[in-house]
């Protein structure tokens, strides 16, 4: 049997997808992260409609169109600077792939809410206290009047869980009693955590139930040890390619020092050295196969300037 090198847990986008993929979980997580009441769910699935037939689809953990509007889930467990930028932007595509070809009318428009589901909630708004934030709302507002804009199709809701796990370990029952339980099952970190907090609620005990099950399902299995080996080999990459630029960098550096004098070649040349290492670097990822994406990530480099190394 397949099994993964550790357990994952509600805060993985695969295992969130696959556990929600049941009408009565979906529900209640909509209802009791959004407070609205959802009566019917006509359709759920990852999958973003593109405009063209050469257009790659657009991955997204979770698309649910409700009686309510449509609703996109996003699970963002690691913190990265450029995570809320790319939901935004699909967050608009899905808004704009509305408009159907055959029903060319704004007046026709749902409601589109992004939810996200957030750990670090913190760094992403340092200028907003988020220890006692639940979660944060955004809107567009006319700046003066303060007057929402548009809210009927556009709003985007940001759940704090670092709120609801710093609850549950701080082991106040009075406090834990008060906070939504189902949310603070998003936020356990072992199996013992979702059993506590479960019991005595079926759908809960049952979502906790699938939680193990798929930790050990072949197939799911397979596409977690698979993320966790693309998570180790970005890591592995980015300590090479920083390595090789200072390397590289200190090198030319040195070399340039001897010529101007070691203070300015040290300064002038470990930022050519430093450039120069991670444009031979981008080269070789090139002819290793690497796409431009994955190349920009790692080297900063534009897409411009990769396809110049070529």
């Amino acid at each position: 049997m397949i099994t993964t090198a550790k357990p994952y847990f509600l805060n993985n986008d695969i295992i969130f997808k696959n556990t929600f993929n049941k009408e009565d979980a979906l529900k209640r997580l909509l209802e009791e992260t959004l407070d609205l009441k959802v009566n019917e769910i006509f359709s759920a699935n990852t999958e973003m409609p593109v405009d063209y037939k050469n257009e790659k689809i657009k991955v997204l953990d979770l698309i649910v169109v409700t009686d309510k509007g449509t609703i996109n889930v996003e699970v963002n467990n690691d913190y990265r600077d450029d995570i809320y930028i790319r939901n935004f932007l699909y967050f608009c595509k899905l808004i704009s792939s509305h408009l159907k070809k055959k029903n060319k009318s704004y007046n026709n428009v749902i409601q589109h809410v992004q939810l996200n589901i957030t750990w670090h909630l913190q760094n992403y708004f340092s200028d907003i206290n988020m220890k006692k934030r639940k979660k944060i709302e955004f809107y567009i507002m006319e700046p003066e009047s303060r007057k929402k804009i548009m809210d009927k199709i556009f709003k985007i809701v940001n759940i704090n869980m670092d709120y609801y796990k710093n609850i549950w370990y701080s082991k106040d029952e009075e406090l834990i009693k008060k906070e939504n339980p189902f949310i603070m099952l998003l936020a356990a970190s072992s199996y013992e955590e979702m059993d506590k907090i479960s019991r005595g609620d079926k759908l809960m005990e049952e979502i906790s139930k699938d939680v193990k099950k798929y930790n050990i399902d072949p197939t799911i299995a397979n596409e977690l040890a698979e993320l966790a080996a693309i998570e180790n080999e970005n890591e592995i990459w980015e300590n090479t390619i920083r390595e090789r630029a200072i390397a590289e960098g200190l090198e030319q550096g040195l070399e340039q020092g001897l010529e101007q004098g070691l203070e300015q070649g040290l300064e002038q040349g470990l930022g050519q050295g430093k450039k120069q290492g991670i444009q031979e670097t981008a080269k070789k990822m090139l002819k290793d196969g690497l796409d431009l994406n994955t190349i920009a990530k790692y080297t900063n480099l534009s897409a411009k300037e990769i396809k110049a190394l070529e």
